[in-house]
């Protein structure tokens, strides 16, 4: 009697620890551009490819790699990876534009007091006394958001081929 009575007791405490037990889609939720463990309340946040920084209830952040947080396993069911990646490509999507966008604004600061005829013919001036390419692409890539000149034109006044003329913002650049 005595030893049913043990069992009885060890198999119900049993399943209620495991009744408790949430699945890793359940105990990590995506909340705008992190990972909540809801268990914990710590957050993963990606800011890096290759590793996460939590931030611990306590206040306390840390940065480990992707392969050490506690949701990295090969139990995440094929949904939840798809959704986790597709988060991640729009999250570096979002911080890849808004340094684009800072870069745009820092070239039409930095030439806002020039009218559309100086920075032409500083362009001219530039690029007859062979400046680096570079800023004269950068003027030329200013000269084509004002509409004073096309596209079309660029390789022309650059003297390059049209296809070695790329006005897309490099965002290794610094933003000067």
């Amino acid at each position: 009697m005595k030893k049913v009575l043990i069992v009885g007791v060890l198999i119900a405490s049993f399943l209620a620890a495991c009744a408790g037990e949430k699945s890793i889609e359940q105990r990590f939720v995506f909340e705008a551009d992190k990972i909540v463990d809801v268990e914990t309340g710590d957050e993963y946040i990606l800011e890096d490819i290759e590793e996460f920084t939590v931030v611990h209830t306590d206040g306390t952040v840390e940065k480990i790699p992707l392969e050490e947080s506690p949701f990295y396993s090969g139990t995440f069911s094929a949904e939840y990876l798809e959704e986790l990646n597709k988060r991640m490509e729009d999250r570096k999507l979002q911080l890849l534009e808004a340094k684009k966008q800072k870069i745009k604004d820092a070239r039409k600061a930095r030439y806002a007091e020039v009218s559309d005829e100086e920075l032409l013919k500083k362009f001219k001036t530039g690029h007859a006394d062979g400046l680096e390419l570079g800023i004269q692409m950068d003027m030329i890539a200013e000269l084509i958001d004002r509409g004073v000149i096309s596209e079309d034109e660029a390789p022309v006044m650059l003297e390059i081929e049209p296809e070695l003329v790329d006005l897309d913002i490099i965002i290794d650049a610094p933003v000067m």
